[in-house]
């Protein structure tokens, strides 16, 4: 952590994630933020969960905060702007996350048109979109695997472990909603259309909303702490690993072109 930040932002900043921990209102904890922070970074939100981690907070408290904290340090994330070439992983990450977004607002479109109808005769063309859209939500575990035995391991090896801890026990809910949303799909003829509309009405909803909360804590906090804490050399060992796992269906051919330098900064 920078000597600019000091010890006695460290311990306010602290202090109110604990607070929010007790149940302070999050408004409330929002203004004191901005009273005493201006352009905190990813990194240094990073490094005090760590310290609040080691100090006796369990790992599952921080994950159910998260959003809370996002909530109120969402100002000072968006201010970071990430800068980097087609081919450097992060970038893939990144490019990966658009297009699973997609697929995303796509599954809640093609949900809602089913919704509407009255059978499945009423349907088939947007049966088979969502079959589509199921089969590329599924293919998007060689991401989360590249990220679970590469990107992760390497911040452990620099003592950052909660946001992988927290992000890897995202990954393993968003498996269990897909896997349901897959069988839900695959075994549709067999239960009746207005069980089947239930049933993917709900599970659509977890996995939408979760996408969008994860793929904004992995852009503006996990991937800012690894650019900021990973090693050029390091980087490139990253990619390689990476290549060897292997890349999603609809991973951007230009996503995975030569990589060159990388820079975060803060935004004017």
């Amino acid at each position: 952590m920078s000597e600019a930040f000091g010890k006695n932002k460290k311990q306010i900043l602290k202090d109110l994630i604990r607070q929010l921990h007790a149940g302070a209102n999050p408004d409330e904890v929002k203004e004191k933020f901005r009273r005493h922070f201006e352009g905190i970074g990813s990194p240094e939100i990073a490094q005090i969960e760590e310290e609040l981690i080691k100090e006796g907070m369990p790992v599952e408290e921080i994950h159910r905060l998260c959003d809370i904290h996002l909530a109120v340090f969402r100002e000072s994330l968006e201010k970071q702007e990430i800068e980097v070439t087609p081919g450097h992983p992060i970038h893939t990450f990144m490019e990966e996350h658009k297009i699973i977004l997609q697929f995303s607002e796509k599954l809640k479109a093609v949900t809602q048109e089913i919704k509407q109808a009255k059978d499945f005769n009423s349907v088939v063309e947007e049966m088979k979109q969502l079959k589509h859209i199921t089969k590329h939500l599924m293919e998007a575990e060689k991401h989360y695997v590249r990220e679970e035995n590469v990107l992760f391991p390497y911040l452990e090896k620099h003592g950052i472990t909660g946001p992988p801890a927290i992000m890897w026990s995202e990954h393993t809910e968003l498996r269990e909603n897909k896997k349901k949303l897959h069988e839900l799909v695959d075994k549709y003829n067999t239960i009746s259309f207005q069980d089947f509309v239930r049933q993917l009405e709900e599970v659509v909803l977890s996995i939408t909303s979760m996408l969008s909360s994860h793929v904004y804590k992995e852009n503006n906090i996990l991937y800012p702490t690894a650019l900021s804490t990973i090693t050029e050399d390091e980087w490139k060992d990253i990619r390689e690993e990476c290549d060897d796992l292997g890349y999603c269906c609809f991973t951007p051919e230009e996503a995975k072109a030569a990589p060159g330098e990388t820079r975060t900064e803060n935004r004017k």
